[in-house]
């Protein structure tokens, strides 16, 4: 294992917008520092390099075969908004070639073929598995992390316009005022760049042991990481 969770901050959240990664700053008092938009994973990283935690939104804990636990925990914990939980494939179903060889394997694994738009987002989740073994990277939740904010469940979707003010508000009452003009950070969908927030927020509340995590009593990895959505 690499890096070391460090409760002083900065903390970082990061979030994947169409194969490239936008990432937000937060301070050790949870306050806005700086948004950044990089094409590769490891990029963003390096230019916050004393990090305390890294919270990003990418299944981090790869199934071979049967559902992940934090993937079924975490759709319990958000009920009737079950659906925004993304089920992770499992590790062969996401390296296979193309679509049609990964659907194939995915009904032979796991009984349930294969979206295209889960297919779609296999390369930042490899991306991102080649990156856990640094102890500072956590898998986050956005919908997970809002309901922890907010003290609710969010029944508003992220990509309405009453969706993301409710989530900018929640983010602004904890102290994380996100400005007007983010830079070349801004040019992405505004849902991304709030998923990124909230997950910053939850890498500070992981480095200060204050986060939940779904389920509670994870599965462990390889490298004997839990294999947990946190929040």
């Amino acid at each position: 294992m690499t890096g070391a969770l460090r409760r002083e901050g900065p903390f970082l959240g990061i979030d994947g917008p169409k194969g490239r990664w936008v990432g937000v700053e937060i301070d050790a008092d949870g306050a806005f520092v700086a948004a950044r938009l990089r094409d590769a994973l490891s990029e963003l990283i390096a230019a916050v390099p004393g990090a305390g935690a890294i919270g990003i939104d990418v299944p981090i804990g790869l199934p071979e075969r049967e559902p992940r636990r934090a993937d079924l925990a975490a759709k319990e914990l958000l009920g009737a908004r079950r659906s925004t939980i993304f089920v992770t494939p499992p590790r062969a179903v996401l390296e296979a070639p193309d679509y049609k060889a990964a659907r194939e394997l995915s009904r032979e694994l796991t009984g349930k073929g294969l979206s295209a738009q889960s297919f779609a987002l296999r390369h930042n989740v490899l991306e991102a598995d080649a990156l856990r073994s640094d102890a500072r990277v956590f898998e986050v939740h956005p919908e997970l992390a809002f309901r922890a904010l907010a003290g609710r469940v969010l029944a508003t979707s992220k990509r309405s316009w009453n969706g993301a003010a409710e989530r900018r508000h929640e983010l602004g009452l904890a102290g994380l005022h996100l400005p007007r003009d983010l830079g070349e950070a801004g040019d992405v969908p505004v849902d991304d760049v709030l998923d990124a927030a909230v997950c910053a927020w939850s890498a500070r509340r992981i480095a200060c042991g204050e986060a939940g995590r779904a389920p509670e009593d994870p599965d462990l990895d390889g490298d004997g990481r839990p294999i947990a959505s946190w929040f």
